[in-house]
């Protein structure tokens, strides 16, 4: 199965970034506020021009908003609306937003695939890449070959030399069988850069997939047992050595997934990092040969690094001992193929058996998605800095930019207000935590620097070649940074993404251009709106600094220990509030939410929400109120935007696999959770004790 790629919404990525930073707020100062200035004399509120930014007429007003305002706000959106058949789910604000840019930029490739004047010649590869991802007559003649050749040079595994130069080799090219190598910085210096170890190696989307003895899960792994023996049929292999290598492919999944973290496990900073040295390595995996692998990988001389997982290493080594080399080399063989059907760069009978496979257990897609979605896909993921730029010379304007920038900035302003209110935060804390605020680091709408891709070969009659090319330019720039100090002008997501995130080891937010546009950030609509929707999702990230796991990492991006025993004790029973809670939602069927999991976006959400409105409401000291619209109240609208970019429908299968898989809750969860403990909704729609938007016991830490 292919790795989902930016699949979840404000997803807290741990990868590096910089651009002109949002001002930034001064810590408040101790003692009573300086009064208000006087009002400006009143005067009739504005109307908003153009889109009002929340939709009437997708709310269902037969619903009480105070016993369920998720479906008050959606109910009408929710009655009409199917998921499109090449969807897993929809989701009113992102994934119309998506298929919005993905409009734009289809159009820019083939703009860019017919030859026109390019303003970088990374830009002519993007277009090289589109075209030749389109050409899938020439991909249906040649993909078994491009296979084939990769598969020739796993012949000589024989032993566990062998056998580690193999590995080394698929990861200098970016197929990554056993674990991922890489880089990241390190969690105890941020200042330095060295390799990472981290879990992998699966086909199914999480160990307990491998390790659960429920009759879902054994019927699953039967059909994936199933799947393998058809796909390595569909490329060529005897249908009796295809059963062989099927179940050799499932016995070291299923070893290597015993030795994983669990998804809540890995949210632990301290969990995962583990330095060692190369003699560390050696040491955990003996009969695994370090040096070859680190020459064939491209890192020879790297000596630094941290593992996510060190049983992992020594399953590496169980593996080496009682595993054949013959079945050593189907399990490799299966990873080269299991990514290029991923990525279409096969027959299309392989790409759609891999596709009907996960959309049959985990999306529930009805049809396959048109070949230009996927290949525009392709291209963002691979030169996205490319298509980036093309993206906002044509799609995005400056004044947008500044205008998220300044309301970036109140919100920011909003989280050292509510620093300096937290009454169970004592001044040694407080003070650290004033120092991390002040040291946060904020990019909007797109790089200061743009990517260059100097070196790539990307020919439009090798789309199979080409997309081995572009991983492993990546991976090779990825290592390049061990040794160096962190790049701090890159980006994780690419410009046009629908998305934002933060880094706590680079202590910064991104907010990428795409997702500043309609409903998220609509320049006509009232403050309210604006601050209720892209308001939220940059106080979202900024949460992200100070929830379960980014504060335990200081100013400086370390992982370190800087919160008072008491004030972390009190920091934990608030956390475990919010934990308990969404422990109690049900997400589909018999499931319910496992709050640990999703306890950091929760968090997040809860506190995004706290920022955005504390923001909106210090923004009109002084000014005229806005105009209601549709009967709504300015206050209203705030709540209105924040849910209304919640509605979502969602296939069971989909919904099933994030259960187990998505740190997120469900959106309607991200809508009732955080407001039925938020007493400005409760005043706003006058909900009262009792009603269900109430609750008793309410949550709150920002």
């Amino acid at each position: 199965m292919r790795r989902p790629r930016r699949l979840l919404p404000l997803a807290t990525a741990l990868l590096a970034c910089a651009a002109p930073r949002p001002p930034s707020a001064a810590p408040p100062a101790e003692g009573p506020a300086e009064p208000a200035a006087a009002p400006s004399p009143p005067s009739p509120p504005a109307t908003p021009p153009g889109d009002p930014g929340i939709d009437p007429s997708i709310l269902d007003r037969a619903v009480d908003p105070c016993q369920d305002f998720y479906a008050f706000a959606c109910g009408g959106w929710l009655a009409r609306t199917e998921v499109p058949p090449d969807r897993s789910r929809w989701v009113r604000s992102f994934d119309v937003m998506r298929e919005r840019n993905e409009l734009r930029l289809k159009e820019l490739l083939e703009e860019a695939a017919r030859g026109g004047p390019a303003a970088d010649p990374s830009e002519r590869m993007a277009g090289d890449l589109y075209a030749g991802c389109m050409d899938d007559g020439r991909i249906e003649r040649n993909g078994l070959s491009d296979l084939r050749a990769e598969w020739r040079a796993l012949e000589g595994v024989q032993d566990a030399a062998s056998f580690s130069s193999a590995v080394g080799r698929l990861h200098r090219r970016a197929l990554f069988p056993l674990f991922r190598l890489g880089s990241r910085q390190d969690a105890r210096d941020s200042s330095q850069v060295i390799g990472q170890v981290a879990q992998g190696g699966l086909s199914l989307p999480d160990r307990d997939y491998y390790l659960k003895d429920d009759p879902r899960s054994a019927a699953l792994r039967a059909d994936f047992l199933a799947h393998l023996e058809r796909a390595l049929t569909l490329a060529g292999v005897p249908a009796a050595q295809a059963a062989e290598e099927a179940q050799a492919v499932l016995e070291v999944e299923t070893e290597l997934a015993r030795s994983h973290w669990t998804r809540t496990e890995q949210r632990d900073p301290a969990r995962v990092y583990n330095r060692l040295e190369l003699a560390g390595l050696r040491e955990a995996a003996p009969r695994f040969d370090w040096d070859r692998y680190l020459s064939a990988a491209g890192a020879a001389g790297v000596t630094a690094f941290s593992t996510t997982t060190p049983a992992m290493l020594t399953v590496l080594d169980r593996l080496l001992s009682r595993t054949s080399p013959e079945r050593l080399r189907a399990y490799l063989r299966w990873q080269v193929l299991s990514e290029a059907a991923a990525d279409w760069a096969l027959p299309r009978s392989l790409s759609e058996e891999a596709f009907w496979f996960r959309a049959h257990h985990f999306t529930g897609e009805t049809t396959l998605p048109p070949r230009w979605r996927t290949c525009v896909d392709q291209v963002d993921d691979l030169l996205g800095e490319a298509l980036g730029r093309m993206y906002v010379r044509r799609f995005f304007s400056d004044p947008a930019r500044e205008k998220a920038a300044a309301l970036f900035a109140g919100v920011e302003e909003a989280l050292g207000r509510s620093i300096a209110s937290r009454e169970w935060m004592d001044d040694a804390t407080r003070a650290r935590a004033r120092e991390k605020l002040a040291a946060l680091g904020g990019k909007v709408g797109y790089p200061r620097r743009w990517r260059s891709y100097a070196g790539l070969v990307v020919r439009r009659n090798d789309y199979y070649g080409a997309v081995r090319n572009a991983r492993a330019l990546e991976e090779r720039r990825q290592l390049a940074k061990i040794g160096r100090p962190p790049e701090r002008d890159e980006w994780g997501m690419s410009a046009p993404t629908v998305n934002a995130y933060y880094s706590p080891s680079l202590n910064e937010i991104v907010v990428p251009a795409g997702i500043l546009q309609p409903p998220f950030f609509t320049p006509g609509a009232n403050d309210a709106v604006n601050y209720g929707a892209i308001g939220l999702v940059i106080g979202h990230e900024l949460s992200h600094g100070f929830d379960d796991s980014g504060r335990r990492f200081d100013a400086g991006g370390n992982l370190a220990e800087w919160w008072t025993e008491a004030v972390a004790g009190e920091f934990e029973r608030r956390a475990a509030c919010i934990a308990d809670e969404y422990s109690s939602f049900v997400a589909v069927d018999d499931l319910k939410l496992n709050g640990r999991l999703t306890l950091g976006e929760n968090i997040a959400d809860l506190g995004g929400l706290s920022l955005a409105w504390s923001a909106y409401q210090a923004s009109r000291a002084g000014k005229p109120g806005e105009a209601e619209v549709a009967g709504f109240s300015p206050a209203q609208q705030f709540f209105l935007a924040h849910a209304q970019a919640w509605c979502e429908r969602i296939r069971p299968e989909n919904a099933r696999l994030r259960v187990v898989t998505d740190p997120h809750s469900p959106g309607r969860w991200r809508v009732n959770g955080p407001l039925s403990s938020f007493p400005a909704f409760q005043e706003a729609f006058a909900c009262r004790s009792g009603d269900l938007m109430v609750r008793e016991e309410r949550c709150e830490i920002w």
